[in-house]
């Protein structure tokens, strides 16, 4: 059969392409590359009376073979993969069904300034390269709808997401804006969803608020004994560092401060000030001022946990927000 280049019924406006979109699983979200890795099954459906036929059942054709909507992924990287064959199926009133399979990692711009408490917005977005939308226009699949699918998508109850919990999704039809007068038919399947603190809260977090309560020994240590003190403040500090180097491994290289940055950044500037501390009352206490080094002690271990305290409150308000 030669080639059908002009899209159906394009004297009669804009084609309808219905589409279904069903994600069936979802296994990583990569905050560090801002990708995530899902499958994602799609169908479309178009009607094109000139490949209507007398048979009962469906006529398969290559889709090189017939007009189809030339619908890419915008923001799918060079991992994924069809699962299923370049083909269509047509049925004898005219209606073209293609149905594809997608499987791999899809970029994703992340917001992250509130990292390890956000809540992310992701998109698998379908574009019909070479038409606008007077000329292709994407609406929901009625017939997913007619079988119960609200919608016309949806994501998979088993999904195998370890460290996120999916709180919403919806399908809604958008313009993709290549340049400023390149605009194309869009259709996007975004889902919400925010990240699970355990892990943070119980390795992360918790171990740093031990620390710096490790730092503030030195308050209660005689001035005499000013190895020990030394030996402490030191010690939490190269912790802390290293609790720096295993957070970066997790995040990309940003402009800006997380929510987990300045909570790390305070708790190393308390062990940095605790260790200017013990420096200066053991000056005061070489100089016959034991006294003085000893009110300084009693004041920090009130004023240390006091500026922490409200430190962690003003970081951690509102974490979602």
């Amino acid at each position: 059969m030669p080639p059908l280049i002009d899209r159906p019924g394009a004297d009669s406006g804009p084609t309808e392409i219905s589409v279904g979109m069903w994600v069936v699983d979802i296994s990583s979200i990569d905050s560090a590359q801002q990708t995530f890795t899902a499958e994602m099954a799609i169908v479309l459906r178009w009607k094109d009376p000139r490949l209507a036929h007398t048979g009962n059942g469906v006529v398969r054709y290559p889709l090189e073979q017939i007009w189809h909507p030339r619908v890419g992924i915008v923001n799918e990287t060079n991992s994924v993969s069809r699962k299923m064959p370049d083909s269509v199926e047509v049925d004898p009133d005219g209606t073209v069904t293609s149905r594809q399979r997608y499987a791999g990692a899809f970029t994703q711009p992340l917001r992250l300034q509130s990292f390890p408490f956000d809540r992310q917005t992701f998109r698998v977005q379908l574009v019909a390269v070479r038409y606008q939308s007077n000329e292709v226009m994407f609406v929901p699949d009625q017939v997913w709808i007619q079988d119960g699918l609200k919608g016309a998508g949806g994501i998979s109850p088993s999904v195998t997401l370890p460290d996120w919990t999916i709180e919403k999704w919806e399908l809604k039809p958008l313009v993709y804006a290549l340049a400023p007068r390149h605009q194309y038919s869009s259709y996007a399947f975004e889902f919400t969803a925010s990240r699970n603190v355990e892990h943070y809260l119980l390795k992360v977090i918790l171990p740093l608020v031990l620390i710096v309560i490790m730092s503030w020994a030195v308050f209660w240590i005689d001035p005499i004994n000013a190895s020990s003190q030394v030996s402490i403040a030191i010690t939490s500090m190269l912790t802390l560092i290293a609790y720096r180097f295993a957070i970066d491994s997790q995040l990309p290289l940003l402009p800006y401060v997380t929510r987990l940055d300045a909570f790390i950044l305070t708790s190393t500037l308390l062990v940095f000030f605790s260790l200017i501390e013990v420096v200066a009352t053991v000056i005061l206490d070489n100089t016959q001022k034991k006294k003085r080094a000893v009110r300084i002690d009693r004041y920090c271990r009130v004023i240390f946990p006091m500026i922490f305290a409200i430190a962690s409150m003003a970081i951690f308000a509102h974490p979602r927000g």
